[in-house]
């Protein structure tokens, strides 16, 4: 028997908002220009990016405009420190748009500066909107156009920025619907020449976001048709990437993926995969996509174990002829080289990782999850992941 919320004819009530007009395809980036209009812009890369951006016939007209300003060295996982000078530049308070290019790092770190923008006459500091999201509700924000050029974080669609308290080696979320980019310019092309290690480790941050939002407390029939194409698309896809980096149709798949992925969790958000990944990524810089993986094959287990439901109903909604096979196709791809080389690498000492079981329960995260969490769930979580 289904249970309540997560049948596709149930009567749970449930809503669906989001605002980004989407623009998905190879090329779609010729739009850019028009869309993000002559009003002075500034844009958020990392230095490769901003080289990426400036090399391309489609876009290098909008870098080369009169004004356009660049915040051109962001860091993988930006922290707090990062946005501290640029809150202090005079030059952004006339920006008129904002465009992330990049990861999800870059399109984190454009929402932030929007936040920072919008609140540049309370002189609120980061912590402090991160603190206070509500404060956000009644200011003007710089429209943010989102690129990406990685298939992973779904970032383009979401209202939510992760930024790394690093100093305390804590995760930290800004979420505000405000923060919704105006604008996802979705073009697989962007991907093209991607290494392996991040192609695989941002794939599966999609392929996580697509399950975590089907075994979370918050799906609706919306977003479990959503999931079920991700998966569908994103397990062909990784499969495909896995044999060939330069096959554009399935570079194409996994954009589309990420891009469905993330509209699911901008709904559901995500869950326990998540939850114990960051103290992962924060303590033994494991790749986000690689540490969210990391406990899959376990939470599939549990699942199946205990709401075989759930995990039948998204392995049908993702065109495979059973529970087993779905299983079966996800234990190949952790079983990834790049995968295991990952993990392998970062994740040395079993008895360091389970010592960070108290920073791996998040609030807004594992309270998701339909299964309860508790420290014995955890635990097991952890060591039949770490035996992988």
């Amino acid at each position: 028997m289904m249970a309540e919320g997560f049948s596709l004819s149930g009567p749970r009530p449930w809503t669906f908002h989001n605002p980004t007009r989407v623009h998905f395809g190879v090329d779609s980036r010729s739009a850019a220009a028009g869309i993000v209009g002559d009003g002075r812009a500034l844009i958020v890369a990392t230095r490769r990016g901003r080289s990426q951006f400036e090399a391309d016939a489609l876009l290098s007209p909008v870098a080369a405009r009169a004004g356009t300003i660049w915040f051109d060295n962001v860091q993988a996982n930006p922290g707090l420190a990062d946005f501290a000078a640029l809150a202090d530049r005079a030059a952004i308070d006339d920006v008129r748009a904002i465009i992330g290019f990049g990861g999800g790092s870059a399109m984190d770190s454009a929402k932030a500066i929007s936040a920072l923008i919008a609140c540049r006459r309370e002189k609120l500091s980061l912590r402090d909107i991160i603190g206070q999201p509500a404060i956000l509700g009644n200011l003007d924000f710089p429209p943010i156009h989102a690129l990406p050029t990685t298939s992973g974080t779904g970032a383009e669609v979401t209202p939510f920025a992760t930024i790394w308290d690093h100093e305390a080696r804590r995760k930290l979320s800004l979420a505000h619907s405000s923060l919704y980019p105006a604008t996802a310019i979705v073009d697989p092309a962007l991907t093209l020449g991607l290494p392996e290690d991040v192609t695989i480790a941002t794939a599966l941050d999609a392929l996580n976001q697509a399950f975590e939002s089907a075994w979370n407390r918050n799906a609706s029939p919306y977003t479990l048709s959503l999931a079920g194409l991700a998966i569908q698309q994103g397990m062909k896809a990784l499969t495909a990437l896995a044999e060939d980096l330069t096959d554009l149709d399935a570079r194409a798949r996994m954009a589309e993926a990420s891009l469905l992925a993330g509209l699911c969790i901008s709904q559901t958000r995500t869950a326990v995969c998540h939850s114990i990944s960051y103290p992962l990524t924060a303590h033994f810089d494991l790749p986000h996509g690689i540490a969210c993986a990391f406990t899959m094959k376990a939470v599939v287990a549990d699942v199946l174990a205990e709401r075989p439901d759930v995990i039948e109903q998204i392995s049908a909604l993702a065109g495979y002829a059973n529970a087993a096979a779905m299983i079966e196709h996800l234990d190949r791809i952790l079983a990834l080289p790049s995968v295991r080389r990952q993990w392998q690498a970062a994740l040395t000492a079993p008895v360091a990782v389970k010592a960070l079981a108290g920073e791996m329960i998040t609030p807004g995260r594992s309270d998701n999850f339909i299964l309860p969490l508790d420290e014995t769930r955890l635990l097991r979580l952890l060591d039949r992941s770490l035996a992988q």
